[in-house]
């Protein structure tokens, strides 16, 4: 079983430089094998506020210009060859950019996976993405609706399932990471699962890892920390001893 977590930027966090500042400093200090990376959304409905604020600011301070925005994002590319780029937008980002272009760029620097955000399904972007041979990430949400498990089976990117949030009730017995991977599994999911939301401490890794999964996604709690280097080193030392070969 190989197990390896996966960490979010926001494009801007506050600035783009310090942004790609960190993406350096992280394959350097703790030799990170992936990011997960977006570009600024108008409407990012299901992130923070510290993420929408920073989002809304990118947007204000470059004039939402998409093309520059990829441009640092291939920058990071030329860097880090072996990289894993998992990007992830809202869908308005790919409208502004036009779905085929959004699919060139992704295309362009080898994306590992491609994810478009939120809950409405955007079936015309995905097939343009698929036409370029791109793998494309779909989301099981926590109470597992059965549309999302039948749209999973057919996946080429990688699974994210959320994880309970504290305003959910337990889901119809299917409560641990054990079980719910085992049934969507049962269901004839094959595709890579990886466990997103609440991803904070290495020892929420390890429950999702015994679980079953095959990585996390490692949301803004790194972010949170980048104005306290000694603690942002110690929690991303932690997190990456998890990693399973």
């Amino acid at each position: 079983m190989k197990f390896y977590p996966v960490y979010y930027f926001t494009l801007a966090c506050p600035t783009i430089d310090r942004t790609l500042e960190k993406v350096d400093q992280y394959v350097a200090n703790a030799a990170v094998r992936g990011i997960q990376i977006d570009m600024p959304s108008a409407d990012p409905y299901g992130e923070t506020d510290m993420v929408k604020a920073m989002m809304s600011k990118c947007i204000a301070d470059y004039n939402g210009n998409y093309d520059y925005y990829m441009d640092q994002i291939r920058s990071i590319r030329d860097k880090h060859k072996d990289l894993e780029i998992h990007v992830v937008v809202y869908p308005d980002v790919v409208a502004k950019i036009g779905k085929e272009k959004f699919a060139d760029f992704c295309k362009e620097i080898d994306a590992f996976t491609v994810r478009i955000a939120g809950t409405e399904v955007f079936p015309d972007y995905v097939e343009c993405l698929k036409e370029r041979g791109l793998p494309v990430s779909d989301t099981i949400n926590y109470f597992m609706p059965e549309e999302d498990i039948e749209r999973c089976r057919t996946a080429t990117g990688i699974i994210h399932m959320r994880t309970r949030r504290k305003t959910e009730a337990p889901n119809r017995g299917l409560e641990t990471w054990k079980d719910r991977i085992a049934y969507v599994r049962d269901k004839g999911v094959t595709a890579r699962i990886f466990a997103t939301a609440d991803m904070k401490t290495a020892d929420d890794l390890v429950v999702a890892r015994e679980g079953g999964a095959d990585g996390v996604y490692v949301g803004n709690v790194l972010m949170n920390l980048w104005n306290d280097e000694p603690a942002l080193w110690k929690l991303l030392a932690e997190m990456q001893s998890t990693i399973v070969e």
